[in-house]
């Protein structure tokens, strides 16, 4: 293992590996031991209970034999991993601070964005300055002039590529590059968000309704667009895109249990027995009444009869999630 580790550099499987067969683990004799082998308190307490807490394999500093077994071994490679960690950091700072210092100054510090190229400067030439790159920016130009004549990136990325122009980062031009390009120089202009009169949740359940009776994704566009329902953004709804929403969409967020079994029993064409309903809303998350995962099926014929209704005036009892924007 190299003298200079950091936090992912050793992974725990490898050192877990290594000397199973006599169950115990070396550490190399050229490292200052337990601070060398990982410079974060977390990280090596990860390593420690994934690899060698059950016993079967043992962790053993040669060096300053120091071994894991007992509580006065894992409080001193508590102390030492203190003082690696605070060195680690310690040491981050100073490159923040030294290259706030080059910034500061007027310097550029890192890789030249496209367009630009690094050179030293007059005044220091221990520093580097940026200079337009003529042949980058003929480019650029050419780019540019395309993304205003409204031509696609896609169609973008796949002339530069015929063109055999060298792409700023990879071995080609993609979409998310000429994306990222357009987005750095200020040349990509973001959709308008609508002006709604429906919230996120009504588009996404009608999207649900339509769908449990057979309606194909276009029809659900067009159904939704002469509804006059908006997406966030754009004009209209599409096929890709609702098929992309409902997708992205668990329907136990959106659905109260009496309407997610409502959607199965449409779905199917029949409805199942009371303890399948049961045994579904428990799969799904679905929490009783009274805050109970397990549903019997007497709760279930109830809930089927609206009597739960004030308990589920919004969907609950499923694991939070970040709402899709529509």
């Amino acid at each position: 293992m190299r003298n200079h580790l950091g936090r992912n550099n050793v992974p725990g499987g490898q050192v877990a590996r290594s000397r199973t067969a006599v169950g115990y683990v070396r550490v190399s004799t050229d490292m200052q031991a337990f601070d060398r082998l990982s410079r974060s308190i977390k990280h090596f307490c990860e390593l420690y209970e994934t690899h060698f807490a059950d016993g079967t394999k043992e962790l053993v500093a040669i060096r300053e034999a120091i071994r894991l077994d007992s509580a006065l071994g894992r409080a001193l490679v508590s102390i030492l991993l203190v003082f690696a960690q605070m060195e680690r950091e310690s040491c981050g700072e100073r490159v923040k601070e030294a290259i706030g210092h080059i910034r500061g100054n007027g310097y550029h510090f890192g890789k030249a964005p496209y367009g630009s190229k690094a050179v030293p400067s007059p005044e220091n030439p221990r520093y580097r300055i940026l200079v337009d790159d003529p042949e980058e920016q003929i480019i650029l130009a050419r780019i540019k002039s395309m993304i205003e004549a409204r031509i696609s990136y896609q169609k973008i990325a796949t002339q530069c590529n015929a063109e055999r122009i060298p792409s700023p980062q990879g071995a080609s031009w993609t979409v998310s590059v000429i994306y990222n390009l357009s987005i750095r120089k200020g040349w990509h202009v973001c959709k308008p968000i609508n002006q709604r009169p429906h919230s996120d949740e009504e588009v996404k359940l009608k999207m649900h309704e339509l769908r449990d009776r057979g309606t194909t994704y276009q029809g659900i566009a067009n159904i939704l667009n002469e509804l006059g329902y908006l997406p966030f953004k754009g004009r209209k709804f599409t096929e890709s895109n609702v098929y992309q929403l409902m997708a992205s969409t668990k329907e136990t967020t959106i659905l109260t249990p009496r309407k997610y079994c409502e959607s199965l029993i449409q779905r199917t064409g029949s409805r199942p027995s009371y303890p399948q309903l049961a045994k579904l809303l428990g799969e799904a998350g679905y929490l009783t009444p009274r805050g109970n995962a397990n549903w019997w099926p007497s709760q279930v014929q109830q809930l089927l009869l609206g009597r739960y209704e004030q308990f589920y005036s919004k969907p609950r009892g499923t694991p939070a999630e970040s709402p899709d924007t529509v």
